[in-house]
């Protein structure tokens, strides 16, 4: 299989980290931002399989980068700890196709839930 390149946008560097080197275990590519500004910089110029996507970040917040991941139509798993029902219909109807809420997933089934999300897209 062909390495997947994975671009992870999330301000918590802990938990950036964290699934930084999960993903490179399990077999992806990855790069790390921690603002949406840099996420828009780095979407310029690199092509990604699939974003992570925080929403709550600083100088440029998610949701302005979840409208510019539409346009190219990149695949899109948003990790946030936004919840209720209508921020997750707003995300899903600008392009997401996953929703996690960090705050109700420990840091293990977190990664493993990425993991197997991305394995599972990339079977096809």
């Amino acid at each position: 299989m062909e390495l997947k390149k994975v671009l992870i946008i999330e301000d918590e560097r802990m938990l950036a980290d964290a699934l930084d080197l999960s993903l490179k275990k399990a077999g992806f590519t990855t790069t790390v931002v921690y603002n949406g500004q840099q996420a828009l910089n780095i979407l310029k110029t690199e092509h990604f399989d699939m974003v992570l996507l925080d929403l709550i970040m600083p100088i440029v917040d998610g949701w302005q980068v979840l409208k510019k991941l539409a346009e190219p139509k990149i695949r899109t798993v948003v990790i946030s700890n936004l919840v209720g029902t209508e921020n997750i219909e707003k995300a899903r109807k600008m392009g997401a196709e996953e929703y996690i809420v960090k705050a109700d997933t420990s840091l293990e089934d977190l990664v493993k839930n990425i993991v197997a999300l991305l394995e599972q897209k990339f079977a096809n």
